[in-house]
C-alpha cells in the first residue's frame, strides 16, 4: 500500500484561532498575531525523520499543528537522556533563540507531522517591535520548557499488532478500545478504512475523539504506518505459540516509540515461559499477561497513565502492617495495577502480585516468620550473624521457582548494589531470589553475591522506591511507610559494654542494651530516611502506621501488626476512596487550541 502525504487546506484564519488559544502567543497583540500568521511557514515531517538535531544553528521557531514529537539530549558521557513528547499546540527551537545558541536537543517527528515556522529573522522583527508582550512570551516559553522536562505526554494513539499468524487483533482492540473509554471516545481503525488516506485524514482522526486504535495485519506497509502514527506499539502474542516463531515489529519503528508485549493467556496463573517471549521482543519496555477483562482494563489504565500502583517498605516484623493494608484496598475494590517493595514490603507485594488473595498472605507469612524464624540459623560472624541459607529456603518454599516476569501483575524490588553504589531494580528473573537480596541486612544477612555483584537490602539506598516507580507508571502511587519512624532509644551512659555473659541476658541491672541486629539495621537505614522523606512527598496517598515500640524481628507480634495497619488504613479511607473517582482513562481535549486545531 503506497501513501502519499496530502497537505490540508489550513486557512489564515485557523491559523490564528490556533495560535491565539496558545499560551506561548495568547498575549500578543493583534497585530502582532496577524504579522505572524502571515509569515508562518507550513512544516511537513514524515514520521522518523529528525526535525533538527543537537548542535544544529538555531534559525527557527516551530509550533506543532498535529502529530507527535520526541526530543532527546546526548550528556558529554555519550548517554541519551530522553526528554519526553510535544503533543499539538507545543513548541521547540524558543530556547535556541532566546540564547543564540545552538540546539539544545535532537526533536524527531513520532508520526507524520505539520508544523508552523518562524525563521530567526521574523521572530527578531516580531521582538524588536513588541519587545513588552515579546517579553512575557520569552519568560513563559522558559518557564513551560521547565516545567515540561522529563513530564511525558498522555499516549492517546496506540498500534496493535499481531506478533503471529490467526491473532484475533481486531477484537483484542476492539476490547481495548471499550476499556479505554468505549468507541464515542476511542477509534478503531482498519487498514481498509485508511488506505490511500493522507496526513490530513490521520490528524482528523485524532482531533475528533479522545484516542485512535490502529489495527495492524501481515501488510508490512500498513505495520509501519500503523507504528509511524502510533504513540505506543503494542506487539499481540498467543502465549502458547512459539516464541522463536514471533513476527517481530517494524524495524522502522523509532527507539523513541515505547513498545509493549501482550501475552494473551488461555490458562489462569501462574504463568510460565515469559522470559522467552521477552528474549524474542527485545527491546520492549514493558509486558502484559491478559487472560480476563480486568487484566485488560488494568492495561488500559497503565497504557492511558491512569493506572495505580502500591509501594511497600521495609522494616522487617512491621512489614505484617502491610497486610492488613491490602486488606482494607481489596475491601474498597481497589484495583492495583503496579506494586512494588523493598525488604519486608517485597515479600508482601510479591505475593500480591502473584494473585495470593488475604488468607494465602497470611498463612504463607505465619509459616515462613512465626512458626518458623528465618533469622534462626546463627553463624561465625565473619560476614554476617546468620548464615542466610535458612531464609533463601523459606522463599523458595513460598515462591517456588516463579520468575518475576511470570507474575501476572507487574512488580519490581530493590536491593542495594554495594559493587556500584547504586539501587538495583529486580523485573526479571527469580523472584525468590531478588527477595533475598532485598532482605539482606547488612551485618544480620550475608548480601546476595550474583552476576559479580553484592547485593543487600533496598533500605540502605532507598526504603521506600516510590521514584522508581514513578519512572514506570503514570497515575496514582499510594506509599505504605513502616520503616520511617523506627528508633533506637536508650538511657544509658557507657563507654563500654559489660562481659558477654550479662549481654546474654540482655539485662544487666535495670539496663536494656539494644541488639547487634537492631543496631546494625538503624545504622544502615540512616542514610535512607533522607531518601524516604522525598519519597512520600512523590506519594498520592502515603500510610504510616503507628508501630512504636515494635521490634523489627518481633515475629510473635504478626497479629498485632497486621491489625495497626488495619486500623490505619480504615482511618485514611476517605483518601483512598478518592482514587476510585480517578478520570477515565481516556479523556477529550476540548480546549478551543484543539478544536482550532482540527484539519479542515
Amino acid at each position: 500500500m503506497t501513501e502519499t502525504p496530502q497537505p490540508h487546506v489550513i486557512t489564515a484564519e485557523r491559523i490564528r484561532c490556533f495560535l491565539a488559544n496558545l499560551p506561548l502567543f495568547g498575549g500578543l497583540p493583534s497585530e502582532a498575531l496577524a504579522q505572524l500568521c502571515a509569515q508562518a511557514e507550513r512544516v511537513h515531517v514524515s514520521g522518523g525523520t529528525a526535525l533538527f538535531d543537537q548542535g544544529d544553528p538555531s534559525d527557527a521557531l516551530y509550533v506543532l499543528f498535529y502529530g507527535r514529537l520526541a526530543a532527546w539530549r546526548r550528556g558529554g558521557d555519550g548517554e541519551v537522556r530522553r526528554l519526553g513528547h510535544i503533543a499539538p499546540g507545543g513548541y521547540v527551537g524558543e530556547t535556541g533563540l532566546l540564547l543564540e545558541q545552538a540546539r539544545t536537543a535532537t526533536v524527531m517527528a513520532l508520526r507524520d507531522s505539520e508544523l508552523l515556522r518562524w525563521s530567526k529573522a521574523t521572530f527578531e522583527q516580531v521582538m524588536s517591535q513588541y519587545p513588552a508582550a515579546m517579553l512575557r512570551l520569552a519568560r513563559e516559553a522558559l518557564s513551560r520548557y521547565a516545567e515540561s522536562v522529563n513530564r511525558p505526554a498522555q499516549a492517546r494513539c496506540f498500534a496493535v499488532l499481531p506478533g503471529g499468524i490467526g491473532i484475533d487483533v481486531g477484537g483484542f482492540a476492539s476490547r481495548l478500545a471499550a476499556a479505554l473509554g468505549g468507541p464515542d471516545e476511542v477509534r478503531v481503525i482498519y487498514a481498509g478504512q485508511a488506505r490511500n488516506r493522507g496526513s490530513a485524514w490521520y490528524a482528523l482522526q485524532e482531533q475528533q475523539v479522545a484516542g485512535v486504535i490502529y489495527v495492524g495485519d501481515l501488510d508490512s506497509a500498513w505495520r509501519e504506518r500503523c507504528a509511524r502514527q502510533s504513540d505506543v506499539v503494542l506487539m499481540l502474542v498467543d502465549a502458547s505459540s512459539d516464541p522463536a516463531k514471533a513476527i517481530p515489529p517494524p524495524s522502522t519503528i523509532s527507539e523513541h516509540t515505547p513498545k509493549h508485549l501482550v501475552l494473551m493467556q488461555h490458562e489462569a496463573p501462574p504463568y510460565r515461559g515469559t522470559r522467552t517471549w521477552l528474549e524474542a521482543y527485545p527491546p520492549v519496555i514493558a509486558h502484559h499477561h491478559v487472560h480476563s477483562d480486568a487484566d485488560l482494563a488494568r492495561v488500559a489504565r497503565l497504557l492511558a497513565g491512569k493506572a495505580i500502583g502500591l509501594v511497600l517498605s521495609g522494616g522487617g516484623a512491621r512489614g505484617f502492617a502491610h497486610v492488613g493494608v491490602l486488606r482494607v484496598l481489596h475491601g474498597l475494590g481497589l484495583d492495583i495495577d503496579y506494586v512494588a517493595g523493598c525488604s519486608a514490603g517485597a515479600i508482601v507485594a510479591a505475593g500480591h502480585a502473584a494473585g495470593w488473595d488475604d488468607a494465602q498472605q497470611v498463612r504463607a507469612l505465619r509459616a515462613a516468620f512465626v512458626d518458623d524464624n528465618p533469622l534462626s540459623d546463627l553463624t561465625l560472624p565473619l560476614v554476617a550473624i546468620h548464615r542466610g541459607r535458612k531464609a533463601s529456603l523459606l522463599l523458595q518454599r513460598a515462591y517456588g521457582d516463579a520468575d518475576i516476569e511470570d507474575l501476572p501483575l507487574p512488580f519490581f524490588a530493590v536491593s542495594s548494589d554495594l559493587t556500584s553504589g547504586t539501587l538495583h531494580v529486580h523485573e526479571r528473573g527469580p523472584l525468590w531470589m531478588a527477595l533475598r537480596a532485598s532482605t539482606a541486612i547488612p551485618g544480620v544477612v550475608p548480601p546476595l553475591f550474583h552476576d559479580h555483584r553484592v547485593l543487600v537490602d533496598g533500605g540502605v539506598i532507598d526504603n521506600l522506591p516510590v521514584s522508581t516507580l514513578r519512572q514506570r507508571i503514570a497515575g496514582h502511587i499510594i506509599a505504605v511507610d513502616v520503616g520511617g519512624n523506627y528508633r533506637i532509644d536508650t538511657a544509658l551512659e557507657e563507654a563500654w559494654l559489660p562481659p558477654f555473659w550479662q549481654q546474654i541476658r540482655k539485662q544487666w541491672g535495670k539496663k536494656t542494651y539494644p541488639g547487634i541486629a537492631q543496631l546494625l539495621w538503624r545504622a544502615v537505614m540512616v542514610n535512607s530516611d533522607a531518601s524516604s522523606a522525598r519519597q512520600r512527598r512523590q506519594s498520592s496517598v502515603l500510610l504510616k502506621p503507628d508501630l512504636s515500640g515494635i521490634d523489627l524481628f518481633d515475629w510473635k507480634a504478626f497479629d498485632r501488626i497486621v491489625a495497626i495497619g488495619e486500623t490505619h488504613a480504615n482511618h485514611r479511607i476517605t483518601a483512598l476512596k478518592a482514587l476510585l473517582d480517578a478520570d477515565p482513562p481516556l479523556r477529550r481535549a476540548e480546549t478551543d487550541a484543539d478544536l482550532a486545531a482540527q484539519p479542515g
